[in-house]
């Protein structure tokens, strides 16, 4: 792996981290199932993120692309139904 490939991977995840730390931080504040959902999103993009990274696991997890693609669905629906929650 090219170094620039380590550093972008660490910088997308902490990225996506932190976007997850503010939704979590303002769902502990508001404790509603809106915000639920939407953080529990970000929550499976971060698990599947480090889960997948060579460098945590010495061997990253192989998923081949329908998991991959079945991964993101799941996470993306969770934000979709936070966001269009009433």
């Amino acid at each position: 792996m090219d170094i620039i490939d380590i550093v972008l991977r660490v910088a997308l995840i902490a990225a996506t981290a932190s976007v997850f730390g503010i939704v979590f931080i303002s769902y502990l504040r508001l404790r509603n199932s809106k915000m639920l959902l939407i953080s529990s999103g970000f929550a499976s993009f971060i698990l599947y993120a480090l889960l997948s990274v060579p460098e945590i696991l010495g061997s990253p997890l192989h998923v081949d692309e329908n998991l991959h693609l079945l991964l993101h669905l799941i996470a993306l629906v969770l934000i979709l139904a936070g966001i269009l929650k009433d």
